[in-house]
């Protein structure tokens, strides 16, 4: 709904907030003007209503998180809401809005070992520190609603992983006391909150280096698309690693889809047809470096002795084939765990910062290569 529209019909009254994210949520100061109400007076369920064109009660029940209503309806009355500067815990008279120990875990998927890792990287920690862990799935798309039902379940905190919060959603999450700590987004960080994930440009570099010291002749890089920002570090700090032993290398950059399974077989096996010498192949993840051992059966090329394959993830399955996948590890628990600590040292007042943390990668080292 336009701006203007929205001021009209709050009877143009006019609010300008200002936020300053901290480990507890959000510092809001407001000022306010108009002609019709008092400066400093608060803005009510009634003038959300009015500025939405909802009934009072129908936008009680979505402020509160009771009840449900269409997508489409939650996200006219919360932007009016956001619009008007409208305070939920101000009409609750003093109520806590958060049980103290839920802590909303939400993801994309959960069906895969990366999910599976970070489910027991934050329960291996949220057990001892006294907080209760909630699963919510949510996609990286514009109408996911995870951040109301998250307020409406009561979390005190919230790690969101892959997926990123808008903007918009980080001020909902903040004006409703909501730390949140982002696990491995798929792109650059706000820079108001913290974030936790790997040495993704430093494990792609390693394993530039490794294919490089084994011999390879001929490299290919395979990466997702779209190009997330794990992807694009990863395979930067490769073609790095190369380029540093071998200046002038031919490295050849396969861009597939992350699903389904077999694109980077696919895309692999006209290179592998034409190639000579040692062929040294980094994917950054190893689903893509398992449909590499597939491209080169395909093509009748061996593993080592023709290809050799990295992968990234050090995924439980990667050691079961055969020969055992060289990989990068992530230490994928320990981030989760060190996700789990910020939002407990935030919920008991600590100050955390903003910005990347960085837990190191590590190449290990297997038959593949």
């Amino acid at each position: 709904m336009a701006t203007a529209k929205l001021r009209r019909a709050a009877k143009k009254v006019y609010i300008y907030a200002h936020y300053s994210w901290t480990t507890s949520g959000a510092a809001v100061t407001t000022q306010s003007a108009g002609t019709d109400r008092p400066a400093g007076s608060r803005i009510r369920i009634v003038d959300v209503a009015g500025a939405s064109g909802f009934s009072p009660s129908v936008v009680s029940r979505v402020l509160s998180g009771k009840g449900e209503v269409t997508p489409a309806t939650r996200r006219r009355i919360l932007a009016a809401a956001e619009e008007l500067g409208y305070e939920r815990n101000v009409e609750n008279r003093g109520r806590p809005r958060t049980n103290g120990h839920l802590v909303d875990l939400t993801l994309a998927y959960f069906d895969s070992a990366w999910a599976a890792e970070v489910i027991a990287g934050a329960w291996d920690v949220a057990r001892p520190l006294g907080l209760d862990l909630l699963l919510t799935t949510e996609r990286d798309r514009p109408d996911a609603d995870w951040v109301q039902r998250a307020q409406a379940r009561g979390a005190s905190g919230a790690i969101v992983g892959s997926i990123r919060p808008t903007a918009k959603e980080l001020r909902y999450l903040a004006r409703a006391g909501i730390p949140v700590v982002l696990l491995d987004p798929r792109s650059d960080g706000p820079g108001v909150v913290p974030s936790v994930g790997t040495s993704d440009r430093q494990g792609g570099f390693d394993a530039g280096v490794h294919l490089a010291e084994r011999g390879a002749e001929h490299f290919i890089g395979v990466v997702g698309t779209p190009r997330y920002r794990f992807g694009r570090e990863r395979m930067a700090g490769f073609a790095e690693g190369v380029t540093t032993l071998i200046p002038g290398a031919t490295i050849d950059v396969l861009s597939v889809a992350w699903s389904p399974r077999g694109a980077a077989m696919k895309a692999l096996v006209p290179i592998l047809k034409t190639v000579t010498g040692p062929v040294g192949i980094f994917a950054v993840n190893d689903a893509m470096a398992k449909d590499a051992y597939t491209a080169a059966a395909l093509t009748g090329l061996s593993i080592p002795g023709d290809v050799r394959v990295i992968g990234f993830d050090d995924e439980p399955t990667s050691r079961l084939l055969s020969p055992p996948l060289t990989t990068v590890q992530y230490p994928l628990r320990e981030a989760a765990q060190e996700a789990v600590k910020l939002i407990s040292a935030a919920l008991r007042g600590r100050t955390v910062p903003a910005g990347r943390i960085e837990l190191p990668s590590r190449l290990i080292v297997r038959g593949s290569t």
